[in-house]
């Protein structure tokens, strides 16, 4: 091991890019990305369907240490997103320490050597010291088991890997699935398509978006008055923190709806909104839910319901049979004719770090471990994988707030884990097995009293129907819980010759 650690990153999306600059805040320089694709962005490349937005606001949905005063509208467009993390790459140099075209396809620890060894899917092998995953948890298309997918003799893809160069103007166009994705860019191919048809195996929660853009005026006070910016993403934080209380209904929660009086506010915010837009009663029939709010993820949006009820639009509700060379055939007999199928069916989300292979201490396999479902000491660290951090991990998944917000609580917790490791001269920290236990059963009590435990199919669960994606408390918990890397938690083998030493001034 050299003076500083080795520390390499898998992933340069939103993770990696954070995890990255603060390295190099902090005095680390010794650290190398790996990326499969060409370029940096994460979900932000890949995603470039029509109308492709965040669906939090811009002033929060960027890093607390890199904000900007020029954002254009409440919710950033795709394209200012990754122009924004492009920007910070550029001023970190990022590009630099990034070896693109490369994906990682197994990671083995080195007991010996205490160091990581990583094999790429092309046989090239690589050490660290520190291996940092920031592979997010919607980075690989879900595509459905549909009989017949290969024998469609138009264009068929995912909306993850949109087809630019298929013109669908005037065309019969199926839409597979209705998630946020989904009703992003049905709204844009409604105003193209001759006829659009949405295949709906269940309904969606719709909240208004009440996007706009920010005036001159307000771009001047974002620039200009000292504090104002930081003001207003305080505002932001708080308004969509208290959404977590429709999530939850252990006693901490139940206290603060008391207090605050904001029992069913984000239920009649979504009632009012569909009563606002949904009118026909067949559509009402057909669009609202049987599931709590919440349950699944919920859709912002001011253009979905008005998209589904336009004369060339149809919501089919009947069961998939098969796809054709020419098109869907239903169950039941009815078939449909397309020139295109769009699939909008999310992503293997509970699928953590796939398809690594991940073999840790006294040979112990990730995939045995995780047999019964993911899950991290704060969605970040596990006992028997030293040296391995987790970005966007087990558990650590929003329906309320900003995913960048719990990126930044992780990558401090990984900092201070790599400055504790200084401070005790170490080359190895690995979590107690005990903590881990202990953090099992705190989930597990928590996710027991939340809406995700309803009976309702959401990317929140795996196929058993454990939880594996969400945290389960107010983010201001796991901002406290991250914090500060406690000591007493983890393992140290010391460094030989006290190699973890202080960076050089």
């Amino acid at each position: 091991m050299t003076e500083q650690p080795h520390v390499t990153i898998i992933g340069s999306g939103v993770g990696g890019i954070c995890m990255a600059m603060q390295l190099r805040r902090n005095g680390f320089d010794n650290f190398q990305i790996i990326e499969k694709a060409d370029d940096i962005g994460g979900t932000w490349r890949d995603n470039s369907y029509p109308g492709c937005a965040c669906d939090v606001p811009s002033h929060f949905y960027s890093f607390s240490f890199e904000g900007r005063s020029d954002w254009s509208r409440t919710f950033p467009p795709r394209d200012e997103i990754f122009a924004y993390l492009d920007s910070l790459v550029a001023k970190y140099d990022l590009r630099a320490k990034t070896r693109f075209g490369t994906e990682i396809a197994a990671a083995r620890f080195d007991e010996k050597a205490r160091q990581w060894q990583l094999e790429t899917t092309s046989g090239d092998r690589l050490e660290t010291d520190i291996l940092v995953t920031a592979l997010g948890q919607l980075n690989r298309p879900k595509m459905p088991d549909i009989k017949g997918h290969d024998a469609f003799q138009g264009a068929i893809f995912h909306s993850a890997e949109w087809r630019h160069d298929i013109d669908l103007t005037g065309k019969r166009v199926a839409v597979i699935g209705n998630g946020p994705s989904a009703a992003q860019f049905i709204p844009e191919v409604a105003k193209i398509a001759a006829q659009l048809t949405v295949f709906q195996r269940s309904p969606c929660h719709v909240v208004p978006r009440n996007d706009k853009p920010y005036n001159a005026l307000q771009k001047a006070l974002f620039k200009y008055v000292p504090g104002f910016r930081k003001f207003y993403r305080g505002m932001i934080y708080w308004a969509l923190e208290r959404n977590f209380t429709i999530f939850n209904s252990f006693e901490k929660t139940r206290f603060l709806v008391r207090a605050l009086n904001l029992s069913g506010d984000m239920t009649k915010t979504v009632r009012d909104h569909f009563d606002e837009q949904v009118t026909d009663p067949a559509m009402r029939e057909i669009l609202w839910p049987d599931y709590p709010v919440g349950c699944k993820r919920v859709v912002i949006s001011d253009d979905y319901y008005p998209a589904l009820q336009q004369p060339n639009v149809a919501v089919e509700t009947t069961p998939i049979d098969a796809i054709t060379a020419t098109g869907i055939n239903m169950q039941g007999g009815m078939s449909h004719d397309f020139d295109a199928i769009i699939y909008g069916t999310g992503f293997a989300s509970t699928d953590f770090l796939a398809p690594l292979q991940i073999t840790g201490s006294a040979d112990t396999e990730l995939n045995t471990q995780w047999r019964e479902g993911a899950e991290a000491y704060l969605g970040i660290t596990m006992p028997h994988f030293p040296n391995l951090f987790m970005l966007y991990g087990p558990n650590t998944n929003l329906g309320h707030n900003s995913i960048i917000f719990m990126i930044e609580c992780q990558v401090n917790y990984i900092i201070d884990a790599l400055k504790t490791m200084r401070a005790n001269h170490a080359s190895v920290i690995d979590l107690k097995p005990e903590k881990m236990g202990d953090f099992a059963d705190y989930l597990k009590a928590r996710l027991d009293t939340s809406v995700w435990s309803k009976e309702c199919d959401s990317w929140y669960k795996n196929e058993a129907g454990k939880i594996t994606n969400n945290w389960p408390d107010f983010t201001y918990i796991y901002q406290e819980a991250t914090r500060h890397l406690d000591a007493a938690d983890y393992s140290f083998t010391p460094a030989a010759n006290n190699a973890m030493k202080e960076p050089a001034e």
